[in-house]
């Protein structure tokens, strides 16, 4: 060494905290900060807690690449949704990320903005990332990617209705059963002439079967005519409106009920600047419950899903503490009644 140079200590301080460093900190054992982060499940929710807020404090973040190595798997979870501009696929996020924290996990979030092709990506992607489970809202009917997934030991849960027989958990809320209260309480209302406006997707296929079942129950004469779309949006459904308002001179339908609530609030505002009066001549039905739908310029009237319940359940599936059984008759949808549906059908 030079002579006059001074050799630079590295400070305590200076040192990265170690798993013994947050262990007392916590007040724990070392195996229970390791469990923590590897093998969560196996900690209780309050020393989780403790051990988080530790690590929190102190800096502390571990290895992922080597408990990948130990555990054959990273503590991130996979979100696929179909797109992520509907408020409902946030709120699943939301839930999604909200459980997974309580277990020391975290969320990655894909949209596939409507894109099988995108979907196939971001599927190829969580495999690569080596992902501990998936949790799946597709565009459509399962993937076969996500089904290939499984095969090669990655669990998933599907956010939706499986078609056929499956081996895989799906769960979703019942909207067959929510497709058929929207349109009753249409014809309750007195609306006779109903329209059904929605996209392909299986849960609005379901949705649509609840509506027909409704007005072919119904005791006296009624109608429902189905109008398909390809995207679920509020500004289609500012265009399906402006076609509507095209067929005024031979008769507007008198009672709609819409595929979600997007769709829905972009009916409302194509009629109400085309001067229809809602509800007093039309009486409109979204589906989901969104945050906006209550604060439109004519509060709507909705199916109430619980998105954010089904995420968290997802989360507690795929780390099994929860079983698919366990879900069944929790997710009932719910008729919340606004002021699109208030006013009674006139004559």
């Amino acid at each position: 060494m030079a002579a006059g140079s001074v050799s630079k200590q590295p400070k305590a301080e200076d040192a990265a905290p170690t798993v013994a460093d947050v262990a007392a900190r916590a007040g724990v054992s070392r195996a229970t900060v390791s469990y923590t982060f590897t093998q969560p499940s196996r900690v209780s929710p309050d020393l989780r807690r403790r051990v988080l807020a530790a690590a929190d404090e102190l800096g502390y973040v571990g290895n992922d690449a080597a408990r990948r190595l130990r555990v054959g798997h990273s503590l991130a979870l996979g979100l696929l949704v179909s797109n992520i501009g509907n408020p409902v696929y946030a709120e699943l996020a939301a839930g999604a990320e909200a459980e997974a924290a309580a277990h020391g996990r975290y969320i990655f979030v894909a949209n596939s903005d409507e894109s099988p092709e995108r979907e196939r990506a971001y599927l190829n992607f969580f495999e690569s990332q080596q992902v501990s489970g998936i949790l799946a809202a597709p565009v459509g009917d399962v993937p076969d990617e996500l089904i290939g997934l499984g095969r090669r030991g990655t669990p998933f849960v599907l956010v939706g209705m499986a078609r056929g027989p499956h081996s895989y958990p799906a769960i979703s809320g019942d909207n067959e059963r929510g497709g058929h209260l929207a349109a009753s309480h249409l014809l309750a209302q007195g609306r006779r002439g109903l329209v059904f406006v929605g996209g392909p997707h299986p849960h609005v296929d379901l949705r649509l079967a609840g509506a027909r079942r409704a007005v072919e129950e119904f005791p006296e004469r009624a109608s429902l005519e189905i109008i398909r779309i390809q995207a679920q949006t509020a500004k289609v459904g500012e265009a399906v409106a402006r076609t509507l308002l095209r067929r005024r001179a031979t008769g507007l339908p008198d009672g709609i009920v819409a595929g979600n609530d997007l769709l829905a609030l972009g009916l409302l505002h194509g009629l109400i600047m085309g001067g229809v009066r809602v509800p007093e001549d039309l009486s409109l039905v979204g589906y989901d419950d969104i945050e906006f739908a209550d604060f439109a310029i004519v509060p709507l009237t909705t199916i109430r899903h619980p998105s954010a319940a089904l995420g968290a359940s997802a989360v507690r599936i795929l780390l099994g503490l929860e079983s698919e059984r366990d879900t069944r008759g929790r997710f009932e949808p719910e008729l919340v009644v606004r002021a699109t549906s208030l006013a009674p059908a006139s004559g």
